[in-house]
This record gives C-alpha cells, sequence and structure tokens, in this order.
C-alpha cells in the first residue's frame, strides 16, 4: 500500500496555549497566515488512520429531516449526530445542517456541498435568591419570642453558566469528498450567569447585609475535536470556537435603619470559567484533539471564541439612620467590584494537514477578550455615595479587569440630620 507524502502546519505554530510563535516564519501570537511544514511517512499514517476512534457506523436519527432539493438534499438534525450513528448525503448538492454537535460521522459524498453545525448552547444561570425581608421570628421553648439570628441574612450567589459543547466531538468525522464545498462548524456559546440576590434589612451586622455576586459566565464550546476531511475541489472551512456568556451583575447591599447596618453590594461574575473555574477563555477554535485535513484548493479560516462580559459590582446599601458615633461604621455600603472580562479563546491547538498537491491558506485569529464589568456605587447617607470605576476594556485576546466599587457616603451624625439629604 503507498499513500501520498503531505505537509503540515504544527500546533504550536498556530496558536497553541504554550508556544504561540510560527516555527519557521516570520509570523507571531498565533494569528495570521502560515506556511506548511513536511511530515514523514509514519507521521502522515498517524496523521490518516489514527486521529480518531470511530464507532460502528448505525442509521442517522430519526431527529434529522431530509428534503428533495431539486440537485441534492436538504437534511435537518435538530439534535447533533451521536455516536455511532452516519449521516450520508448524496452525489449532488446537499446543504445540511445541525443543531448540536457531531459525534458520529457524515459523509456528504460528491458534489457542491454546504455543512453548517453549531454546538448546543450552555444553560443560563438563575438568579440569586433576595435574604429576608423581615426578621423572622419564632417561638422558644419557653414559649417566648424571639428574633432570628439571621434575619435579614445576605443574599445568594448568582448560578454560574453552563458550557457550550463542541461543535464536532472528539469521536466525530466529517468527510465532504470531491467538489467544491463549505464547512462552518461553530462551538457552542456559554450560559449567562446569573444575578446575585439583593440583600435584606434587619441585621446589625454589615456582613449579613450584603448583596449576593453574580455568577460566572459559562464558557464557549471548542469548535472542533475531532476530524474535518475536504475532498478535491476549491473548499471553503470556517471552524469558530463558541463565544463566553455575559457575567451576572451584583446584586445590592441593604439598607441600613436605627438599629442595622447598610451592606455592600455584590460583586460582578467574572466573563468564562461557569462552575468549573474562576474565569476562563471562549471555546477554541481547532481544540487539542482536533484535525483538519486539506487535500484541495482551499480555504481555511480558524478563530477563538470571545470571552465573556464581566458583570457590574451591586450597590451598596445606604439611608441609615444610625448614628455613626455609637459603635457603628462611620460610612454606607461600599459597591461591588466590577467582574473580570473573559479571555478570547485561542485559534489553533490541535493539527491541520495538507495533503501533497493541495493549494492551502490558513487564517488563525485568536478571539476578542470581554470587558471588564463597571464597580458599583456606593450607597448615599448624609453625603453622597461615590461612583464606582469603570470596568477597564478588553486587550486583544485578554479580558479587562473590573473596576472598583465606589465608597458609600458616610452615615449620619447628631446635628446633621436634617441636611442628611441637602447636597
Amino acid at each position: 500500500m503507498s499513500h501520498r507524502p503531505c505537509w503540515a502546519a504544527p500546533a504550536e505554530g498556530l496558536g497553541a496555549a504554550n508556544s504561540q510563535a510560527v516555527s519557521g516564519g516570520s509570523q507571531a501570537s498565533g494569528v495570521g497566515r502560515h506556511r506548511w511544514w513536511p511530515l514523514s511517512g509514519v507521521g502522515m499514517l498517524a496523521v490518516t488512520f489514527g486521529l480518531v476512534s470511530v464507532q460502528p457506523a448505525a442509521a442517522a436519527p430519526d431527529t434529522c429531516t431530509r428534503t428533495d432539493n431539486g440537485s441534492g438534499d436538504n437534511i435537518v438534525c435538530s439534535r447533533g449526530l451521536p455516536a455511532g450513528q452516519t449521516l450520508n448525503g448524496t452525489d449532488g448538492n446537499d446543504r445540511i445542517i445541525l443543531s448540536g454537535s457531531v459525534a458520529g460521522a457524515i459523509n456528504t459524498g460528491a458534489g457542491d456541498d454546504t455543512v453548517i453545525v453549531t454546538g448546543r448552547n450552555g444553560g443560563n444561570g438563575g438568579a440569586g435568591g433576595n435574604g429576608h425581608l423581615d426578621g423572622w421570628s419564632g417561638i422558644n421553648g419557653d414559649g417566648k419570642t424571639s428574633a432570628s439570628a439571621r434575619a435579614g441574612g445576605s443574599a445568594g450567589t448568582g448560578g454560574h453558566g453552563g458550557s457550550g459543547s463542541a461543535g464536532v466531538e472528539s469521536t466525530g468525522t466529517i468527510d465532504t469528498g470531491a467538489g467544491d464545498d463549505a464547512i462552518t462548524i461553530i462551538g457552542g456559546r456559554g450560559g449567562n450567569g446569573g444575578r446575585g440576590g439583593n440583600a435584606g434589612p434587619g441585621s446589625p451586622d454589615p456582613a449579613d447585609a450584603r448583596g449576593g455576586d453574580g455568577g460566572n459566565a459559562g464558557s464557549g464550546g471548542v469548535g472542533n475535536l475531532g476530524q474535518i476531511s475536504a475532498g478535491d475541489g476549491n473548499n471553503k472551512i470556517t471552524v469558530t470556537g463558541g463565544d463566553n456568556g455575559t457575567a451576572g451583575n451584583g446584586g445590592r447591599g441593604a439598607d441600613g435603619g436605627a438599629n442595622t447596618r447598610s451592606g455592600d453590594g455584590g460583586n460582578g461574575g467574572n466573563g468564562g470559567g461557569g462552575v468549573l473555574y474562576e474565569n476562563g477563555r471562549g471555546g477554541a477554535g481547532n481544540g487539542e484533539t482536533g484535525t483538519i485535513i486539506t487535500t484541495g484548493n482551499d480555504m481555511i479560516t480558524v478563530q477563538g471564541g470571545k470571552g465573556g462580559l464581566g458583570g457590574d459590582g451591586g450597590s451598596g446599601g445606604g439611608n441609615s439612620t444610625m448614628l455613626s458615633q455609637d459603635g457603628g461604621r462611620a460610612n454606607e455600603g461600599t459597591g461591588g467590584t466590577g467582574g473580570t472580562g473573559g479571555s478570547g479563546g485561542f485559534a489553533n491547538v490541535g493539527k491541520i494537514v495538507a495533503m501533497s498537491g493541495a493549494a492551502a491558506t490558513v487564517d488563525t485569529f485568536n478571539g476578542v477578550g470581554g470587558d471588564g464589568g463597571d464597580g458599583g456605587y456606593g450607597g448615599d447617607g448624609s453625603t453622597r455615595g461615590v461612583g464606582g470605576h469603570q470596568g477597564l476594556n478588553a486587550t486583544a485576546n485578554t479580558g479587562g479587569v473590573g473596576g472598583v466599587g465606589g465608597a458609600g457616603g458616610h452615615i449620619v451624625s447628631e446635628g446633621v440630620e436634617a441636611t442628611r439629604r441637602d447636597y
């Protein structure tokens, strides 16, 4: 058995996390157009035969519909393609659209085919619960009424967004055969973080009157973790990582009273990471196990997903009627800190391989980072609270840092009660 020699662009030259310099070229940061590097015969065999463990083929799922378009078939799959199942096109011009991950095999056959795959989006996090609005009272064993120690307790944290799914899973394959084909793969978007709850009044401890933190945004899914093979022809291949969701805003701190303290605003969530990490990047375009094989005159674009926006900090509570010199705090609640934006996803940390005779151009772009959230306003007291700092904008693929919350105004003191709102 004989094999054609092939050329390959190594992952470390096309935007890998650990080394972004392009080997043998003048590009940097894993972005731009790239040359090809020769592989040995052994390397070529590894590329063509050892990339993906393919399950035994079964029929296409019932969730796929097929209609004649006059020159081929229109095929729509509403729940992706599970592992072990095969979806075959015709020798005409097919249009195949899948919502959900490809874990099985797509073979389009000949013709000028279009394949569009979008991974599932992650779920949104729920809002954090509000603090108690009233002091809870219970009956002691001696029959006397006693206020709960947690009256006015701090609010709950917003739920974290879920992660988006990959467009093509590690077991998935797409083979478009001969023809001028267009392949578009997009990782699923991460879910949004939930808003932090608002604190309830009624506690003498400021720590018990704090707004809830916003939930982190979910991270976007990887575009390709499997194998994409474009046959002979003038093909256009676009692989994009999923964008992160948007982080949740912090909740408002509790207002103070005659015998209670104002609370600080909750912090905004970060623009990625979801429940798994403190923060995270957008989805990679071509992931660690992903391979793109080109044999024709192809235009290949690989791009990382966008980082999510950091959530805004919540406003601090205010309006205390407690006097500052009675041992209480001297200032109203401080605004919460804005969340840090998520960083953009890497373009390529996998393999892009051109077989001998191919004339492929590869463009790689790291994803854009998300901006940081704004800090929350300090609570108004006998003087106005200070506005929070604006969050920093992202720089290239690095997310911006959230702004610091503003200090609360002074708590009323003797002699100024009559002018506490005279600004």
